[in-house]
């Protein structure tokens, strides 16, 4: 998605931790002396300062050293560096998949744990990140509309429901893909609105839906007309009207 005017610092945030699951997680991992710092700000952007406010500040503290002592151990199992970067894959196969069965559990056990903070709900989406890459798709889903359903309203619910978009894109049902991506696009604290819609238009084409694939698009140009459409989603579109309207 390219602006017509200067990226929100909200939107360039949440862009990175959508094209990196573990972005937000290497925020944490940093060290000690900076997690409550980088937790703050990040999850505040991510989750909404009414889901991070809403718990004490020790709850909070908790979670976010519990999030960050997790995922410097994970960092440390895969062989990557605590301060932060990409993590490796590991040349031993069994060691990935071992470590990312062990972390997959931590991090739900985490969610579990620290339930209705901003921390918990990330720890959700860091489980249901391990175990897509371990091929444990339901378990997955599970994992990602547990952090859909403890952010309602916030930002977090609407990462979620786009990684569930991308489940169902990934096991050929471009309509549920369509429906999620639309879900992430009603969540008013996300600033990737317009972003989720054009996804979701793309998703209705693809199923055959052309003319709520048309309607979805319009909503986007309606609602946020100072946005660009990835290029190849408005060449599709403009075909479709083409051919709507010959």
């Amino acid at each position: 998605m390219a602006k017509k005017k200067a990226s929100d610092t909200a939107g360039d945030a949440l862009r990175e931790l959508e094209e990196s699951g573990d972005r937000m997680a290497e925020w944490a991992s940093q060290n000690a002396a900076l997690i409550l710092g980088a937790i703050a700000i990040v999850l505040v952007i991510a989750a909404g300062v009414g889901l991070y406010l809403q718990h004490s500040s020790t709850a909070r503290d908790e979670a976010a050293d519990a999030l960050a002592s997790t995922t410097n151990s994970y960092r440390v199992a895969m062989g990557a560096d605590v301060a932060g970067g990409r993590i490796p894959e590991p040349a031993n196969p069994e060691l990935a998949t071992r470590t990312r069965s062990e972390y997959a559990e931590k991090f739900s056990e985490l969610a579990r744990t620290h339930a209705g903070t901003a921390a918990g709900a990330v720890a959700w989406l860091e489980a249901g990140k391990l175990q897509a890459e371990l091929g444990k798709l339901e378990h997955a889903t599970v994992s990602f509309e547990a952090a859909r359903d403890a952010a309602v309203g916030q930002a977090i619910a609407a990462i979620a429901s786009n990684r569930l978009a991308g489940l169902a894109e990934d096991r050929g049902d471009p309509a549920a893909a369509a429906k999620a991506y639309e879900a992430a696009a009603a969540v008013e604290a996300y600033p990737l609105r317009g972003e989720a819609l054009t996804e979701a238009a793309r998703c209705w084409a693809e199923a055959g839906e052309e003319d709520r694939a048309l309607a979805v698009y319009q909503r986007f140009e309606t609602e946020f007309p100072d946005e660009l459409a990835a290029p190849q989603i408005a060449a599709l579109i403009a075909e479709m009207r083409l051919a709507s309207n010959p």
